[in-house]
Order: structure tokens, then sequence, then C-alpha cells
């Protein structure tokens, strides 16, 4: 594709939209295995004391299905369709017992170390229990107009009930935005604006049945249209508002900034990430969108409280983020792993441990493997080699060890294994191992569900994994930062695969070659991923696509995502053979921040 002007300008892409014409786990499993008696000296669990925060898996699950759900009811739904939605939402954000809304807050102020004031609390569950209570009478209502659509009563109630809940969430979310505690109430705000948003796109998809005027679903569109733009900038400024409080100095600092990024990453922006897509003049088909985004586990360090943790004498805080966190990229996934081995010993104990590894990857569609070395790969006492080509990783499960020597602890990752799934055989699945042996030492299992639990847990891991892993990163040396593994969200599929009856947005990063004077930079926050941008005439990608079910007749309808400084023209071919131009106008001025439109 290919922005034809010849004045300065910069443009910037985020993806290519085709359609047809028209555990507390955690807790659980921070046991020790202790060999002999220097160990129980060396190693002294203190839950307290631990970096460790208020973990639970099903707390991040909660904001993991339900973004999860929405990506599967995108476009103008059927009306059961937004029905079961609503059913899905009320049970996770409203389930009887403890309230899921001050699971959320106990979890973010664990994250940022910064309690809600009472009253802010009891404001804020007060008003949610409003809504709640409001949100379960319009979703009875809807399904009783639902089984009797001709019905004069119910096409009335529900459109009353409509009115007044939209209404409710207008005089609410006010009240969880706070004043200095936007941060800790962020996932409250994601969650019930992302609400808001569902309910006006309601007008659009049934208001015409209800008997709302012409001018009504109209202003009901223009108010989600507006609210979209806020909502957005509102969760994207105090994400990153936190997430830059939390900037440190030391490794213990990093891990903390990492979970937060993870985390609200996972309950904030993922939801943020859709909200366009909510649109139905833009989407008034099914309608399949994507989250490139990468998120980050923990490293796989032993974590047994400040004084006997990985990261008491890690790497400081930006020596970490520098070599774990890659630059931004073009998507890519792990085909191919080698581990070097290093040995440690306090006789008779020792531990064989996770030093260096070669990761080969690949783009989509592309042949051409691309490597990267991390860690220490020199004098190996062995080396293991992995191959995952056409198999998708959905979950590991690392054994972090700890070896006490008389000068002190020595940490090292001693296993892991790697659960696959067969990308061409989705039904089948297998798993590798990394196991180089070890005696006597102190061990702490990590698996990846605990912070990146699957989409639901009535199916197996294998059919209902939210994430795949994407990348393994790591310091210099295993002392600094033990191994990193980067995921991408399940979404994203790995063949840019367009179905000929729906709508397909392809984010520009899953292509396979990136053209000189294009970059990949980091997207806004809004946009579920990295986006492209150049700053002068030229091409910016090569985009693979797998067609499936089209005929020699089928037309598709192309359209892109993007922001300018300057007008411009925009080229696509394929297979070298332009197909289509078209003049695009200047979105923004130079300076001015990316907006979500």
């Amino acid at each position: 594709m290919k922005p034809n002007n010849q004045n300065n300008h910069q443009t910037l892409l985020s993806n290519v939209t085709v359609d047809k014409p028209f555990a507390d786990a955690l807790k659980n499993e921070t046991t020790m295995e202790l060999k002999n008696s220097n160990h129980e000296d060396c190693l002294k669990m203190s839950e307290h004391e631990s970096i460790e925060p208020f973990v639970s898996a099903s707390t991040i699950q909660t904001g993991i299905g339900i973004a999860g759900k929405i990506l599967g009811s995108l476009g103008v739904p059927f009306a059961g369709q937004v029905a079961s939605l609503y059913s899905f939402i009320l049970g996770e954000l409203w389930p009887k017992g403890k309230s899921q809304w001050e699971i959320f807050m106990e979890h973010v102020e664990e994250l940022v170390a910064q309690k809600i004031s009472t009253y802010a609390r009891n404001k804020a569950l007060a008003d949610l229990k409003g809504l709640g209570d409001a949100l379960a009478v319009y979703h009875e209502s809807l399904e009783s107009w639902i089984e009797n659509r001709n019905n004069t009563r119910a096409r009335s109630v529900v459109k009353n009930q409509y009115i007044a809940l939209e209404l409710m969430f207008v005089q609410n979310l006010p009240s969880f935005a706070v004043s200095g505690e936007e941060v800790p109430l962020l996932p409250i705000y994601a969650q019930a604006a992302n609400l808001h948003l569902l309910l006006l796109r309601d007008a659009s998809t049934f208001g015409k049945e209800w008997g709302l005027s012409t001018s009504e679903i109209s202003t009901f569109y223009n108010r989600q249209s507006n609210r979209t733009i806020e909502y957005s900038d509102y969760c994207s400024k105090w994400y990153n508002t936190g997430l830059n409080r939390l900037r440190g100095t030391n490794a213990e600092s990093w891990v903390r900034y990492n979970q937060f990024r993870r985390d609200m990453t996972l309950m904030v922006l993922d939801l943020v990430a859709l909200f366009p897509s909510y649109d139905t003049h833009m989407y008034p088909i099914k309608t399949s969108a994507q989250l490139t985004r990468e998120v980050y586990t923990d490293p796989n360090g032993v974590v047994a409280g400040p004084n006997n943790s990985w990261f008491k004498n890690g790497a400081s805080f930006s020596a970490i983020e520098n070599a774990i966190i890659r630059k931004p990229h073009l998507y890519d996934f792990i085909t191919n792993l080698t581990i070097y081995t290093r040995i440690s010993r306090a006789n008779p104990s020792y531990m064989n441990l996770w030093a260096g590894h070669r990761i080969t990857f690949n783009r989509i569609g592309s042949s051409n493997s691309s490597e990267l070395v991390y860690g220490a790969i020199t004098n190996p006492v062995s080396t293991s080699s992995l191959s995952f080509v056409n198999e998708d990783i959905y979950r590991t499960t690392s054994l972090a060890g700890a070896l006490g020597t008389l000068s002190g602890l020595i940490y090292g990752l001693t296993k892991a294994d790697f659960d696959t799934r067969f990308r061409n055989h989705t039904n089948i699945a297998s798993g590798k191992t990394y196991f180089p042996g070890h005696s006597g030492i102190g061990t702490q299992v990590r698996n990846s569900e605990t912070e990146l639990p699957p989409e639901t847990t009535e199916q197996p891991s294998y059919r209902a994994f939210s994430h795949l892993l994407s990348h393994i990163s790591m310091s210099p040396t295993t002392a600094a930062t033990p191994p990193v593994y980067s995921w991408t969200h399940q979404s994203a599929d790995r063949t840019n695969t367009i179905n000929s009856d729906s709508i397909t947005q392809i984010p520009l990063v899953k292509a396979n070659n990136l053209h000189p004077g294009a970059i990949v930079v980091k997207g806004p926050g809004f946009t579920g991923g990295d986006i492209l941008r150049r700053t002068s005439t030229g091409t910016f990608v090569d985009l693979p696509v797998n067609l499936i079910n089209w005929q020699l007749s089928q037309r598709y309808r192309v359209r892109i995502r993007y922001a300018s400084t300057t007008d411009l023209q925009f080229h696509t071919s394929i297979n070298g053979r332009a197909i289509n131009q078209g003049n695009f106008s200047a979105t923004m001025n130079r300076g001015d921040a990316l907006e979500p439109v």
C-alpha cells in the first residue's frame, strides 16, 4: 500500500478492514520444595513480604472473558446474541456472593499501593448496584420483546426501560472517575463505559422496531460516537498516568510496573480497543476484530520475600525494560527454541539452569525466519532444541529453582513445560518439555494460567485459552532477569484469514514485510496493538491474506483506518498488480494527539 504525496507529512495506520460489498492460584503455587536444612535456612517464605500483589486468576479471567465474549458479537448481532451478551455480563460483573466490582478495586489497590477512599468506594458500589439492577430489568424486558416482537406492550416497555437505563449511565459514570482516585477506579470506569457504549448500540440495532424516531436514533448514535472518543481518551490517559507512577529504579519495581501494564491491558485497554467496532454504520454485519498487543508474564524466578527472591540481585529497572520488552515490531510467533544450559553446584546439590536461548520466529505467510539470541549461550553443559512449527503454545508451566550456597542463593529456571495445540488440528493437544535436571534445591511452580487464565473454565485449556506464546526474552545473564514469556491474544490469528460472509479487521502489523521508510511505532493505547508510520511517499507493507469460501464473482471492499497530517493517496495492489486507488484527506494537524475515531 502506497501513500502518494510529495509533501512532508506523517501517516499512521493501525489496521485494514476487509468486508463484503456491503488464584489465588499463585499463593497456592508459591510453595517451596526444600530438600535439606541448608535451604530451609536460606529460603523463608513470607506471604506478607512477597512482592506478589493480590493475584486472583478469576479476577483477570472476568476481564478476559468479557472481552472474548464481545469479540464474538461484533457488528450488528442478532437480537438473541445481544440478550445472551447482557446475560453473560450480568453474571460476570454482578454475581452472587462478593461483589466483582470490589474485587476489581482490591486488585488495583494492591497493584498501585493506593486505597480508594471509603466515600468514593461506597458511592461507586451503590451506583453500580443500581446500574446492575436496572440492567437486569432491561435484559428481562428485552428477552420478553424478542419472544414476541409484534407485541405493542412489550415493545413499549423495553423502549422506556432502555431510555431510562441509558440516562442512568450518563448520570453515574462520574462516580467512577473521582478526582485523585482515577487510577484505582479505572477498571470500574472501563467496564461501565463499555456497557454504556454497548447499550447505545442497541438504539441503532433495535430503535426503529421500538418506535424511536429517526432523529432519536441519530441522537443516540451521535452520543455513542462522542462517548467512544471520550471514554477511550480517559482510559488511555489514566492507564499511562498509573503506569508512569510505578516507574522505578530496581528489579522489584519493574515487576510491579509490568504487572500493572499486563493486568490493566487485560481489564481496560482490550475493551477500549473494541469500542469503535460497536459502530453499526461502519460494521453493519458480523465483524471479527483482532488484538495484536503483547503482554508479559512475570519473570520465571523464585519469589520468596524481598530477601530471598531473584530480584534482590537483579538488574536495574531500565536494564530489564530494555532487555525484556521488545521494540515495536511486525506480528510474529515462535517456531523453534534452542535452550543453553549451565550448571551450578553446592555439593551434594546441583541445579541445571536455563542460561540463554536462541529463538527462531516467523511472520504470517513468510518462509523467511528470523533469530534472536538472549542470555549466555557460550560453554553450555547441554543444549535442548524444541520445534514448534505449526504448533501454538497456549500454556507454560515453569519450575523456578534456588540453590543455597555459602555465598548466597543462586536462582535459575530448571524446568519448563510448553503445552501446545496443532494449528491445523485444533482438537489435538501436545507438549514439549525442557528439563535438564536438578537435585536438592528449592523450587517454585509458575503456571502461565495464573496470570493469563483461559476465557472460560468450562472447556479444556487447549480450546478455551486466551493467549498464545509469541516470544521469550531475558537479560544477558539469568541472575539479572530469568526468562520472560511474551503473549499475544488468541483473537489475532496466524493466517490472516478473511471470511466471505463477514467483515474482517486485520491490523497492518500482521504484515510479513515492512518496506524502507515505514516503521512500526507504539500504539496510542486504544488500537489494540502497535501501528505503522511513514513520513514520505512509498510502500508500507506486504500483507498476505487467506481467503475462505471465496468465489471468482466475490467482491471485497477494503477500508483503511489511518491518521495523516496531509492529504494523500493510497494504492492497493495484489501480486504487484494495482487494484485500487483512493484519495484520502488529512485527519489531524502536525503535533496533534491521535484520537480514537
